[in-house]
């Protein structure tokens, strides 16, 4: 895009994002993390205000970020993508969804850096357990986990994975129903 028109948008964006912010400054040790992984430029206010601008699954973070009952008053401003929903308690630093439309993150909790792509689902099973998900783990498109177990640190699911079992650390896993192709580095055939 041309540099020129790049900052007419950006300067008529910033309008409407006052508020936004206005909020990631009194907020930005909550919210900075999130911004890097989205951002080439850091985590600055000019970042904030492309990402923002750019990316709607970003926008869903934010909100979530901010609560509830702070968000509310500013989504109308810019809304989030609608089919991303994040039914979370905690969700660590670093967190980057990408492509997030489908998407239902409902899990107990979930550790820092989590990379999601979209169709991805995170859910509860017949008696209501939710997973927990470890650090560093990355999910890939259209992938399921649902029930109460753990993924450990470090942790890929490959696309289109069902897993209903807890994964230790140190893995990758594939297929329906899922088993482990890679621990710690060495390739592996291990059910779980």
């Amino acid at each position: 895009m041309n540099p020129l028109t790049q900052a007419v948008i950006l300067s008529v964006s910033t309008l409407r994002m006052v508020p936004h912010i206005l909020l990631y400054l009194v907020y930005r040790s909550k919210i900075a993390p999130d911004l890097e992984k989205y951002s080439a430029d850091g985590s600055g206010v000019s970042a904030f205000i492309k990402v923002c601008t750019r990316q709607r699954v970003f926008r869903n973070l934010l909100y979530y970020r901010l609560g509830e009952y702070i968000s509310v008053f500013i989504k109308w401003l810019l809304p989030p993508e609608p089919s991303l929903h994040i039914w979370c308690p905690c969700i660590g630093p670093g967190a980057h969804f990408e492509h997030n439309y489908a998407t239902y993150l409902n899990a107990e909790s979930i550790g820092s850096n989590f990379y999601c792509l979209q169709l991805v689902t995170l859910g509860n099973d017949s008696q209501q357990r939710r997973p927990v998900i470890g650090d560093n783990v990355r999910i890939f498109t259209g992938a399921t986990v649902f029930g109460g177990i753990t993924i450990g640190n470090n942790v890929t699911i490959g696309a289109g994975c069902v897993v209903h079992r807890s994964v230790p650390d140190g893995c990758t896993v594939v297929g329906n129903p899922a088993f482990i192709v890679r621990r710690n580095g060495q390739r592996v055939n291990e059910q779980l």
